[in-house]
């Protein structure tokens, strides 16, 4: 299934000539925490195992790959820059407190991504200052 998943990512970036910025995923299950009748599938799903497949394919067909930080990334607002738990009301759902920007908290997370993942490709592909 992750070579199947990752396969389709990096095709569609690779189609559309774009970059592809995931989450660091180290740690998830530390981090996330899941009901308990989706115990078993969070512990068996290979999170690092599928970024890697991603990052091995983009670097075989010259697609860039970044990862960035993870945190609060579904509970920062990618609007007015607030970032609070009570952004997140539920598990589907971001709201911010402060500007009222709402939508999927899966959206509002990935734009946050590609944020972070568009400031750091900056320093990332900058020409040596010394050079």
């Amino acid at each position: 299934m992750n070579h199947t998943i990752a396969k389709d990512v990096v095709a569609v970036a690779q189609r559309t000539e774009r970059g592809i910025a995931l989450e660091e995923l180290g740690g998830i299950r530390e981090r996330v925490t899941v009901r308990r009748d989706q115990r078993a599938t969070q512990s068996s799903w290979p999170f690092a195992q599928l970024g890697d497949y991603i990052a091995y394919k983009a670097r075989r067909v010259g697609v860039p790959v970044i990862e960035v930080d993870a945190h609060y990334t579904s509970q920062h607002c990618p609007l007015c820059g607030h970032t609070e738990r009570a952004n997140r009301p539920n598990r589907d759902f971001f709201s911010c407190r402060r500007c009222g920007l709402a939508g999927p908290a899966d959206v509002v997370a990935g734009v946050n991504v590609r944020g972070r993942a568009r400031s750091a490709w900056v320093f990332v592909s900058m020409p040596d200052p010394t050079g």
